[in-house]
């Protein structure tokens, strides 16, 4: 785990959080919810067969934990892509509490008190804060959106659109699926590499007729690209497969599982 990391145990609730990002954020685990089954206990996710009510609640409990307005959380739609969406005051409950109209994996903003959510379940949630100019974002990743660029993108978004200062923007990537356990057929490495050129060959290993990929490694060097200095650019160093007794792990439980969140909230 990056030293900048830490783990925040408050009865029920165990999240994680970043020393560099001075703003109310949390990488959620399993725990502080209501939920039940196979999705015990703080699912975010609707779409896990987990009852609707049992989700609100966790979302209020969560709210509540880290003292951002429930009716303000603002959700990602996941779907594997590139697109990056900026919050205005009429999108604010996006997902949550009125009607899901983006197909987006990133979502960033100016607003204050308006939460951002992006889930993970193996997958890369970075978090993006730029303390110059007061902006932040969520962005989800797997091995499509990274090899689509979605990171760079929502940096040149930020700064585009909302100000944000490439110098002084800070990303952390969550807890997510790494290396050692990120086991693909050839098609993968092949479809990043057309993508993203050679660079991403370094992160891409080959053991027998499988290859295992750094999905943090790239998404690390396509942030410096993208204009960040190295020391604002943070890996968590966490991976759900390695602590599936926290996180839930899309390849540790086959698909049965609940959905944790990356929040961030100016």
């Amino acid at each position: 785990m990056h030293q900048s990391m830490c783990r925040v145990q408050r009865g029920p609730f165990v999240y994680y959080t970043c020393r560099r990002l001075r703003v109310r954020h949390a990488f959620t685990t399993k725990y502080g919810g209501v939920s039940t089954g196979a999705c015990e206990s703080l699912n975010l996710g609707f779409g896990r067969g987990d009852a609707p009510e049992n989700v609100r609640e966790n979302y209020r409990r969560l709210a509540a934990e880290l003292g951002v307005d429930a009716e303000r959380l603002t959700l990602t739609k996941q779907v594997h892509e590139a697109g990056v969406t900026v919050v205005t005051e009429a999108q604010v409950g996006m997902g949550l509490h009125q009607p899901m109209t983006w197909q987006t994996d990133a979502i960033v903003t100016a607003l204050p008190d308006t939460p951002l959510v992006g889930f993970y379940a193996d997958c890369v949630v970075t978090l993006l804060y730029d303390p110059a100019t007061h902006t932040a974002g969520v962005c989800h990743a797997g091995w499509r959106g990274m090899a689509a660029g979605i990171l760079p993108k929502t940096v040149e978004t930020m700064a585009q659109q909302l100000g944000t200062r490439r110098d002084s923007l800070i990303a952390v990537l969550g807890p997510s699926i790494r290396q050692d356990h990120f086991e693909t057929d050839a098609d993968v490495p092949t479809a990043m590499e057309q993508q993203l050129g050679a660079a991403v060959r370094p992160f891409i290993a080959q053991r027998g007729d499988k290859f295992h990929v750094d999905l943090q490694g790239i998404g690390v060097q396509l942030l410096r690209q993208a204009g960040l200095s190295p020391e604002n650019t943070i890996d968590s160093g966490l991976c759900t497969m390695c602590h599936s007794d926290e996180f839930w792990s899309h390849r540790a439980t086959h698909g049965v599982r609940g959905v944790q969140g990356g929040v961030i909230c100016l």
